[in-house]
């Protein structure tokens, strides 16, 4: 790892460090302290080894000037963590396109991307600056991905939607896909995870989506800004999420249902109606929360 000095690490935070300045070569855990590691804890207090480390603590934080170790106070220890190990502790991954990677005609890639090994890579597709495709990843026709994304391994971007409709005897005839996706900036697709272009437009998925491993969004959603998406979520077609929404795991939203902004769902939640903005809900019914709480309590005094 490399090696920052505590001094650096609180001038990028914008912050003032208490105690000695020294260099800081490892992040590790406050139950696996390391010497002259990157630590941090949310509590006002805490007991450390005689050791030398940086530990990032809250700003009401009690520091005794007799410790050995440094701390950094911030307004919120865990995400100041994250930024400094992103910045300084990660190693940056080669800029390059393997050589296993198939790509299609008319591309236009940034210099900076990175992308893994045996990847397939269709026609008109555009990828920004600094996005990063990991191995076995699937991009279809005329995808547009933004900067700074990043893309895991098994993904499937683009490919055909799941759309019939029927012969009077009951034969399915598939109704064409002939859209694409778009994905903004700063988004990051999970391993396994499949977005379906649109059946005439396009599937949007906007800026700071991060949407985890093996969820499924189908043709011409759209996906709001800063949204969460958590593990085995299914999202139908033309289902429109706001923004800083939080969709829990194992979600299944119907068809053309509109979720408003700083929606919370929970695990498991069936939504069939649509959602207003700065609801909570959860359940197969897809009840907001304080309803839900109330039938459970008038089930419970009913036994």
């Amino acid at each position: 790892m490399n090696k920052v000095k505590i001094s650096d690490i609180a001038n990028f935070l914008d912050s003032k460090y208490y105690g000695d300045d020294f260099f800081i070569n490892n992040v590790t855990s406050l139950d696996n302290i390391k010497e002259y590691s990157l630590l941090f804890s949310k509590k006002k207090t805490i007991n450390i080894p005689n050791q030398k480390v940086l530990l990032l603590v809250p700003i009401e934080f009690e520091y005794d000037l007799d410790s050995t170790f440094s701390v950094i106070k911030v307004n919120n220890p865990r995400l100041s963590f994250a930024k400094v190990v992103n910045k300084f502790f990660l190693k940056k991954r080669e800029q390059k396109i393997h050589f296993t990677t198939i790509i299609g005609e008319n591309c236009t890639f940034d210099s900076t991307i990175a992308i893994g090994s045996c990847c397939t890579i269709g026609n008109n597709v555009y990828i920004g600056k600094n996005t990063i495709i990991n191995n076995n990843v699937v991009i279809f026709d005329n995808t547009v991905i933004g900067n700074n994304c990043y893309i895991k391994s098994g993904s499937i971007i683009g490919e055909d939607g799941f759309g019939f409709d029927f012969e009077e005897d009951g034969t399915p005839i598939r109704i064409p896909h002939i859209g694409n996706v778009i994905i903004g900036n700063n988004v990051e697709v999970g391993s396994n995870t499949v977005i379906v272009r649109g059946t005439l437009n396009s599937t949007i998925i906007e800026d700071n989506v991060k949407i985890d491993d093996q969820v499924f969004i189908a043709h011409n959603s759209k996906i709001g800004k800063n949204t969460i998406i958590i593990a085995f979520a299914e999202i139908s077609g033309s289902v429109n999420i706001g923004e800083n929404c939080w969709i829990g795991p194992n979600c299944s939203i119907i068809q053309k249902i509109i979720i408003g902004n700083n929606v919370t769902i929970g695990i498991g939640t069936v939504v069939t109606n649509n959602v207003e903005s700065n609801k909570k809900i959860m359940g197969l019914e897809s009840l907001e929360l304080r309803r839900l709480l109330k039938v459970k309590k008038r089930i419970e005094y009913g036994k």
